[in-house]
């Protein structure tokens, strides 16, 4: 999951990021104002951690800006200064979901990212589910079958997004925008590797659903009833008898062609073994609906 953190203070960031990626989450970093807003106009983020008093202004009236801007991404505001009760309540009516006052413990800050972070998805389903497979996203674990399946951070992260679409399509943009942050090198092949290595873990877990490449667009991970069904393809011996069954039938006074005409006629124009067995099955049941109807009629 992606975070942006909102901090002029470069040891303060470097402190809060650093257990952050420890704990699994990309995590960007704004120095000021301008540049949150610059991030979020080109990345989606799962959460935002913002400082009050910044370079270029007050991080709560940025915050009432996204707000009023449609984000809907949790926003916590962390700061040292405003740590009166009405400023922590007027933080809350602006639109900030937690509130939290510098220095404090960097494992109860992670605690209140992962608890906004859980809220969306409790109005739904706290674990994600697809066939065999499930994830949490609170303790970030993925079982298949009730079994803890363990994998590195990457294809973590990449079965939590497929898994959070199940049966749709993910670009693979999508995928690298989750993974990395502006700061990471991201080689050419970076998510060609974590989706095959993901597949692996799957594939010796003996988990249900695949995940298959749409060329060109991303990725998509498949349970057996979201896999399309392989329909045949209508030989085109059938195709051909029924356009005769149809002509010979449309036909109104003229006698259904016997069977020694057909065979001379397949013998002049020579066909595949199957297209004459069912230009000569075409006729002999058109045959038999004539025979039928003259024999009602009289």
């Amino acid at each position: 999951m992606r975070i942006l953190m909102v901090e002029d203070n470069r040891d303060c960031a470097r402190a809060i990021g650093g257990v952050l990626r420890d704990e699994g989450f990309v995590v960007d970093h704004a120095p000021c104002l301008a540049d949150a807003g610059d991030s979020v106009s080109v990345a989606p983020y799962d959460a935002i951690l913002v400082d009050r008093m910044l370079p270029d202004g007050d991080g709560l009236d940025w915050v009432r800006a996204q707000r009023r801007a449609g984000n809907a991404a949790p926003i916590l505001i962390v700061t040292a200064e405003h740590d009166a009760v009405d400023q922590r309540v007027e933080g809350l009516n602006a639109g900030a979901d937690d509130y939290m006052l510098k220095p404090m413990p960097l494992d109860e800050l992670v605690a209140r990212v992962r608890a906004v972070l859980r809220r969306p998805v409790a109005a739904l389903d706290p674990v994600l589910k697809a066939g065999n497979v499930t994830f949490d996203p609170a303790s970030r674990e993925a079982r298949v079958d009730g079994k803890l399946l363990r994998m590195p951070r990457r294809e973590t992260c990449i079965l939590e997004m497929l898994i959070r679409r199940s049966g749709k399509t993910v670009a693979k943009g999508v995928l690298e925008e989750g993974l990395y942050s502006f700061e990471d090198e991201v080689s050419s092949n970076a998510i060609e590797v974590g989706i095959y290595r993901l597949r692996g873990h799957l594939m010796g877990s003996g988990a249900t659903p695949k995940v298959r490449t749409v060329r060109g667009t991303g990725y998509v991970l498949e349970t057996e009833e979201d896999q399309p069904i392989d329909l045949p393809e209508v030989p085109q011996a059938a195709i051909m008898a029924a356009r005769v069954a149809v002509a010979l039938a449309s036909e109104e006074g003229i006698a259904a062609p016997t069977l020694p005409a057909i065979a001379a006629s397949l013998a002049a124009d020579p066909q595949p073994p199957e297209t004459q067995i069912a230009v000569v099955a075409a006729a002999i049941a058109v045959s038999l609906s004539q025979g039928g109807e003259r024999e009602g009629s009289a």
